[in-house]
C-alpha cells in the first residue's frame, strides 16, 4: 500500500495492530467492515486513475479510462475509494467537487443520466426542469460552479437495452458530447465483456478511450504459481495483517489458502464477504483467530447461495478444483455479442463519495 493510500484508507488511519486489537468488539466489528486490502493491480490501476485526474488541468483534450472486471472484481470499491479520498469542499457560496461519482441508471436514458449526475452534485432540484434546462445546470455546475475535474461512471453496461440487446446511442452520444463540452477527465466502469461493447459502438467515445484497464479475479495454476497462486497467497497474508484478531489465523498457508480460492473462485468479493463472516464469528465466540470451522459456518451463511453446487470446501479433504471447474454452472451467452464498428486490440491486464449538498449554488 502507498503512502497516499494508507493516510486515506480508514483502516489505517487511526490505529496501530496493537489499538486495533483493544478496541471494544462492536468497534472491532466495524473495522473488519471498512477494511481494503491494497494489492498491486488495485494500486496500479488507482495510479492510473489518479493521471487522469491530475491532467485534466493540462491536457488538450478529455483524459479518459474504462475499467471493466467481472461482477464482484471490486471495480466499485477501487473507484469509490478514490472518491472518498477525494471529498468536496464546502465554502461559504459554495461547494467544490472536484471528483463526482454517479451510478448510470437502467436503462440509462439522458433523461435520467441528468438526473443522476445532478443528484450526485447534492442539487435539491435534480429532478426538475427540462432536459435542455437540466444540461445547461450540468454544464455550469461541472465548468463554473464545482470545479470538476474528474466524472466516474459505474455500471457502464446500463446503456444496452436488456430487452433487445441494443446499445442506447441516444444516451451514448449525450454523454460523448458531455465530456467533450466540460473537458471533464473521465472514468467508466462496466462488466468486461459488455462495458467495451458501449463504448466501441460509439467511434467518437472510443476515441476517448485506450484500451481498457481489468480488474480480473485471482487466479490458481499449478503451472503457473508465481502469477496466480502466489499473488493470491500475498493477498491473503495482507488482508490478516487487517484483522482484528490477537492472534494468527495462517490463511496464507497453502492448505487454507486453497480452500479460500475453492470458496470464493478468486473473486474478491466473494473473499471478503468470506472472511468477514469468519471474523465475526470468531469475535462472537471470543476467539482470536480464525480456523475452519469458522471458515465453513461462514461459507455456508455468505456464500452457498453464490456458489451453490459446489461442496463446503473447508469439511474434508483438500478440494479438488478440477472437479469444481468441472461442475460450475455455465452462464447463459448474451444476445448482444457484436463488437462496435471502433474495435480495439487486445486489452491490457494492466462505497458511494460523500453526498454533501451544494450551498448557494446560485
Amino acid at each position: 500500500m502507498s503512502e497516499n493510500d494508507s493516510k486515506h484508507d480508514s483502516t489505517k488511519k487511526t490505529f496501530s495492530r496493537e489499538e486495533m486489537c483493544k478496541l471494544s468488539k462492536p468497534e472491532r466489528l466495524r473495522w473488519v467492515e471498512q477494511m481494503r486490502v491494497f494489492y498491486p493491480l488495485w494500486k496500479e490501476i488507482s495510479e492510473e486513475i489518479q493521471r487522469c485526474h491530475q491532467m485534466k488541468a493540462i491536457a488538450a483534450e478529455p483524459q479518459c479510462m474504462l475499467l471493466v472486471g467481472p461482477s464482484g472484481a471490486g471495480k466499485s470499491t477501487l473507484v469509490s475509494s478514490y472518491a472518498q479520498r477525494h471529498p468536496a469542499i464546502v465554502t461559504d457560496k459554495v461547494t467544490l467537487r472536484s471528483v463526482v461519482m454517479a451510478t448510470i441508471p437502467s436503462p440509462a436514458s439522458i433523461s435520467n443520466l441528468e438526473t443522476a449526475l445532478l443528484s450526485a452534485l447534492g442539487d435539491p432540484a435534480a429532478t426538475r426542469g427540462t432536459i435542455g434546462a437540466r444540461e445547461y445546470r450540468l454544464i455550469r455546475y461541472f465548468k463554473e460552479i464545482c470545479n470538476v475535474d474528474l466524472l466516474i461512471l459505474d455500471e457502464l453496461q446500463h446503456f444496452v437495452d436488456r430487452d433487445n440487446q441494443k446499445i442506447l446511442q441516444t444516451a451514448s452520444n449525450w454523454l460523448k458530447t458531455f465530456v467533450k463540452e466540460t473537458k471533464v477527465s473521465c472514468i467508466l466502469v462496466g462488466l468486461q465483456g459488455e462495458a467495451e461493447d458501449v463504448v466501441d459502438a460509439n467511434p467518437q467515445l472510443a476515441r476517448l478511450f485506450g484500451d481498457p484497464y481489468i480488474l480480473a479475479p485471482f487466479e490458481w495454476d499449478e503451472t503457473r504459481p508465481e502469477n496466480t497462486i502466489n499473488k493470491f497467497r500475498i493477498f491473503l497474508s495482507e488482508l490478516e495483517k487487517l484483522l482484528p484478531l490477537k492472534e494468527p489465523s495462517y490463511l496464507a498457508n497453502y492448505e487454507t489458502a486453497l480452500r479460500c480460492f475453492a470458496a470464493c473462485d478468486g473473486i474478491i468479493s466473494y473473499l471478503m464477504a468470506l472472511i468477514r463472516r469468519a471474523t465475526y464469528l470468531a469475535l462472537e465466540k471470543d476467539c482470536e483467530h480464525l480456523d475452519l470451522d469458522f471458515l465453513s459456518k461462514a461459507f455456508t451463511q455468505r456464500l452457498a447461495g453464490e456458489r451453490r453446487g459446489i461442496p463446503n470446501p473447508f469439511i474434508g479433504d483438500l478440494p479438488n478444483l478440477e472437479e469444481i471447474r468441472k461442475n460450475k454452472p455455465k452462464q447463459k451467452p448474451g444476445k448482444h455479442n457484436k463488437r462496435g464498428t471502433n474495435q480495439r486490440s487486445k486489452p491490457r491486464n494492466p462505497d458511494e463519495p460523500p453526498e454533501e449538498r451544494m450551498k448557494d449554488i446560485f
